[in-house]
């Protein structure tokens, strides 16, 4: 569920709690799915809504409110390599 919230984040527009699902079946089944689990409502065929437990799961994995990187451009290291033996 976690890919498909990500996904959702990342490839469709939004606009505040409202998804466009930018009419690409993908996009719109997506939300339909999520709308199955209570994450989303369905607005229209093409736009969706983050509910309350949307938005609350979004908090949790930080999609909603994510860190400020000092550059925007900058890449954000998620683990730490192996140290140079």
């Amino acid at each position: 569920m976690i890919a498909l919230v990500r996904m959702v984040h990342q490839y469709l527009d939004r606009y505040g709690d409202e998804v466009d699902s930018r009419s690409m079946s993908a996009g719109e089944q997506a939300i339909e799915v999520l709308a199955g689990f209570g994450l989303m409502e369905t607005v229209t065929s093409r736009f969706g809504r983050w509910t309350e437990a949307g938005n609350k799961l979004l908090d949790e994995i930080g999609l909603r409110h994510p860190e400020p990187m000092d550059y925007p451009a900058e890449i954000a290291l998620v683990a730490k390599s192996e140290p140079k033996k």
